[in-house]
């Protein structure tokens, strides 16, 4: 038998043996058939808030992890390990992908990624899409990663992970893989790297991070319709040359 219970300010389920492995989802399309609506609103919510608690586990390990090479191995090697695992599967896959593709496709298969990713001051993936003549942005107030650890959890009751009793670690240097800026949290420098590598490999970004320094402010990624419309900026902080000319 299907049972809700107020969990800490959510809904978690507690039912018998014979449904409690069964997707909430499922057991929404289920509840909807049956005409049972508000239940399947219940579980809804309930399908989105359950993995609320290992997504934001993975972003805080990942943070702390990259705290730990820093201070064993020298900030460098956050670098070298950020690459490593960049440039081998994650990020190419995406640059075969994006690169056969038009931009706003591109868009619509990120926009997706990020409401999954929890963005928005709820968390529950609302982002703000913009378009002008040059490019869409894609903006999250904040990114349900880098934004929301930087700033606290208020969902959770949790404090910026930049303070105690995390203490997770910030570039003390200005690097290219953090745009030369001191001070960025080590997590959000993978962000940079998503913007070297497709420069080495064709030359241009498929996207920008419009980095700030305010952790209140939105986090924004920029989607310019024509390599030739992204600014020289987005080269030179990342230690790179725009090119003359794109094929």
């Amino acid at each position: 038998m299907l049972k809700l219970s107020d969990f800490a300010g959510r809904l978690l389920r507690t039912d018998d043996a014979e449904t409690l492995g069964k997707p909430s989802h499922l057991l929404a399309i289920d509840a909807i058939d049956a005409g049972r609506l508000d239940e399947a609103k219940d579980l809804t919510r309930t399908a989105h808030d359950e993995f609320k608690s290992l997504h934001d586990l993975y972003c805080d390990w990942m943070w702390d992890m990259l705290t730990k090479i820093s201070e064993r191995f020298g900030e460098a090697e956050v670098y070298s390990m950020l690459r490593a695992t960049q440039e081998k599967w994650m990020l190419r896959r995406t640059w075969k992908a994006f690169t056969k593709m038009p931009v706003k496709t591109q868009v619509d298969l990120t926009a997706e990624v990020m409401r999954a990713h929890r963005s928005g001051a709820k968390q529950d993936g609302e982002l703000t899409i913009t378009e002008d003549d040059e490019k869409f942005a894609i903006i999250m107030d904040p990114c349900g990663s880098g934004g929301r650890m930087r700033r606290g959890d208020p969902l959770d009751g949790t404090p910026s992970r930049l303070g105690a009793p995390y203490d997770f670690a910030v570039t003390k240097e200005a690097h290219p893989w953090s745009w030369n800026k001191k001070n960025v949290p080590l997590y959000c420098t993978h962000c940079a790297v998503n913007e070297i590598l497709p420069i080495e490999w064709g030359g241009y970004p498929l996207w920008v991070t419009d980095y700030n320094e305010d952790a209140h402010k939105p986090c924004r990624w920029l989607f310019y319709k024509k390599p030739e419309l992204v600014p020289e900026e987005y080269w030179t902080r990342v230690g790179a040359k725009k090119p003359a000319a794109f094929d």
